[in-house]
């Protein structure tokens, strides 16, 4: 098999896995106020370090739109909305292998862990931004301070922060484990 026929299997396969996983997250406890860990972003940030950042977005596009067609739990509004809240957040962690390795002197922190924390960010950011604009709490405005409160400290932190600590712990994991046992090169890894 050639390489590029390889990688879209890859593709295919991770693209599946975060399906499945998006399943699971049924069993795993709601947070107080709604949202759950997502743990369906695993499986885009593994295959970004595994197959590159290019790869990685269209696997996390590619699981977003086959999860739409077995619905999964979308709420569309508008195009704006569905951008903010579903294509823009996986879009993020698919990219997370684009993201820089930091050095601090001798020190460095590798791409992966960098790649997660930036890429959940800007999925935390695209959230909140949903959120005041589309999802803003009973008796507010969009765009209005309790609608940022809401959105920002109410809702969306403790479901992304505990979704980035549970791949911090989790993708470094898998990754090792997966290039102890394949011979490929992880082409996101910096």
């Amino acid at each position: 098999m050639n390489q590029k026929t390889r990688k879209l299997v890859f593709v295919a396969f991770y693209a599946a896995l975060g399906i499945v996983l998006n399943y699971c997250t049924e069993f795993l406890p709601s947070m107080p106020n709604g949202g759950t860990i997502e743990i369906t972003v695993i499986a885009y940030f593994v295959a970004s370090f595994h197959l590159g950042w290019q790869y990685g977005l269209a696997t996390a596009v590619l699981g977003w739109l086959v999860g739409c067609l077995f619905g999964l739990s979308n709420y569309i509004v508008s195009p704006m909305q569905t951008a903010l809240d579903y294509i823009v957040p996986v879009a993020a962690c698919g990219l997370a292998a684009l993201y820089p390795k930091i050095k601090f002197g001798k020190w460095s922190i590798s791409n992966v862990y960098s790649g997660m924390v930036i890429g959940m960010f800007l999925k935390y950011a695209s959230h909140v931004l949903a959120g005041v604009y589309f999802w803003f709490p009973e008796g507010s405005a969009a765009g209005s301070l309790a609608a940022w409160i809401y959105s920002a400290w109410t809702y969306n932190l403790a479901y992304n922060l505990a979704t980035l600590v549970v791949c911090l712990l989790i993708v470094p994991v898998l990754i090792k484990a997966l290039q102890h046992a394949s011979k490929d090169k992880f082409a996101g890894i910096k």
